[in-house]
């Protein structure tokens, strides 16, 4: 009898432990994924008034971006770690412009959607970029035997640093093949003044670039 009463004990007890184990929910790591993309952005400059108003070439307002990041995606949050490329040219009036700018963007979004091959995310995306703008004359010579900065002109160098902020979405496809595909869009707003400097020169009636925001679009393999 007494084996009998051990017997049922152990094995109550293993069902309970079973009934509980299966009760525990298994939570998976977050998956780290690295990437690269190709983007663009539709900005503005206020900057092109002053170039316009000199009848001199205004920088590109839509230009392409060359992406690379990094991605993690949870249960609830995924975000991106990312660092953009741009680079565009414009002529007018025998004149060229050249603007080669590094954005640092960070992306922090809530799982609205997410199963094995779809996925909808939203939140947040703020960025920091970098421009650097040349202007110069299409015809300029420079004369190696003179090299006296006094005699050579024709060129203008400006940069400006930037924050933005504002809201984003990605949409996941083919989340869990070896061939994944996502598209990010964001809007973003320029919450500091972004105001155009020199390494060469004292700016006078410089501008500001706060308040002009831009869209973001982007279309990563990963």
């Amino acid at each position: 009898m007494n084996k009998i009463i051990t017997l049922l004990v152990l094995t109550s007890s293993f069902f309970a432990f079973s009934q509980e184990a299966d009760s525990v929910k298994i939570t998976k790591s977050p998956k780290l994924d690295f990437y690269w993309g190709i983007g663009m952005q539709v900005n503005s400059f206020k900057l092109n008034d002053k170039l316009r108003a000199s009848g001199a070439a205004d920088i590109k307002e839509t230009m392409p971006e060359f992406l690379l990041g990094a991605n993690i995606f949870g249960e609830q949050f995924s975000g991106d770690i990312e660092f953009g490329f741009l680079y565009s040219t414009n002529r007018a009036n025998n004149t060229k412009s050249k603007l080669l700018g590094v954005n640092a963007r960070l992306r922090v979004h809530y799982n609205l959607i997410k199963t094995e091959n779809i996925a909808l995310t939203t939140g947040l995306n703020l960025s920091a970029t970098g421009n650097n703008v040349d202007v110069y004359a299409a015809n300029n010579v420079i004369n190696l035997n003179d090299l006296d900065p006094m005699n050579n002109s024709g060129h203008i160098s400006l940069r400006n640093q930037i924050f933005y902020v504002g809201p984003s979405a990605s949409f996941y496809a083919w989340r869990n093949k070896a061939f994944k595909l996502r598209l990010n869009i964001a809007y973003e707003f320029a919450f500091t003044n972004g105001k155009w400097k020199s390494d060469y020169a004292d700016v006078h009636n410089t501008v500001k670039e706060i308040g002009n925001n831009r869209f973001i679009l982007g279309l990563i393999i990963q």
